[in-house]
């Protein structure tokens, strides 16, 4: 343990750099040996990074998406009535910008709580992973976790 101010606090700076470097390394999925688990006696295996984690619930999201087809809710005719509500002085042949945002609004609604339901995931994995770097990288200093943790979060 180290007695004077400044070796204090370059210990200190020393753990919050390995924090965030971990951190980062996490999340861009780069090799840590450190997180390797061993499994009664068994061959090692490797968990998945936080980024990894979270791109595929980017996967899921967008396949999702891709199962919904917005233009399939819509006719001709329920096109040209868009067109014909909102063409206004606009040149023939070409639709007002209007008539997209009327089309494409009520589709993006129902996107609305599949996105804010990815964004709290991908939240609760990133305060995850934040604890758990904590909680190896503090170890040392148990009083500092909860310190460090209301601050990150």
């Amino acid at each position: 343990m180290p007695s004077s101010d400044s070796d204090k606090k370059h210990l200190l700076w020393n753990m919050l750099t390995e924090f965030v470097q971990t951190y980062k390394n996490q999340i861009g999925g780069k090799y840590d040996a450190r997180r390797k688990v061993q499994s009664g006696g068994g061959p090692v295996r490797q968990e998945l990074s936080g980024g990894a984690r979270i791109k595929m619930g980017f996967y899921k999201l967008y396949a999702d998406l891709e199962e919904r087809k917005a233009t399939q809710e819509y006719t001709d005719m329920n096109i040209e009535r868009a067109i014909a509500m909102h063409e206004g002085d606009s040149i023939p042949g070409f639709p007002s910008v209007d008539v997209f945002y009327y089309l494409a609004q009520p589709q993006l609604e129902k996107l609305r709580e599949p996105a804010l339901d990815c964004l709290n995931d991908v939240y609760s994995q990133l305060e995850q992973l934040c604890s758990q770097i904590i909680d190896r990288v503090f170890l040392r200093f148990p009083s500092l976790r909860p310190v460090i943790m209301d601050i990150i979060i």
